[in-house]
């Protein structure tokens, strides 16, 4: 029997294509706090992946806060946070406008 492979296994999560407003937060290596804002792409039970032309690095622990829009029966919009570490970071604003991250949480 074929072993699967470490991408093939981690993708056997079921994601939802997401696209919302969310902001994040992490500190650098000196401890100073660094934000930023972007969108997301998916989110799953394990982790998301964030559009933002400012990226954390590989390894940082993240704060997301996500921002759910209001249901019809619900008074107000869901907020959620969720803390996880950056595990891959995908292209340069320079080159394409379209940086972006996944954490894992």
């Amino acid at each position: 029997m074929k072993r699967l492979s470490a991408e093939r296994q981690r993708r056997r999560t079921l994601r939802f294509s997401l696209q919302t407003a969310v902001s994040f937060w992490w500190k650098n290596g000196n401890g100073d706090l660094q934000t930023g804002e972007g969108h997301s792409r998916d989110l799953s039970e394990h982790g998301a992946f964030v559009i933002s032309p400012s990226c954390p690095p590989i390894g940082a622990n993240v704060v997301l806060k996500i921002a759910l829009k209001r249901a019809p029966n619900e008074i107000k919009a869901l907020r959620v946070e969720l803390e996880g570490q950056v595990r891959r970071v995908e292209g340069s604003p320079s080159e394409t406008g379209d940086a972006g991250f996944a954490i894992e949480y």
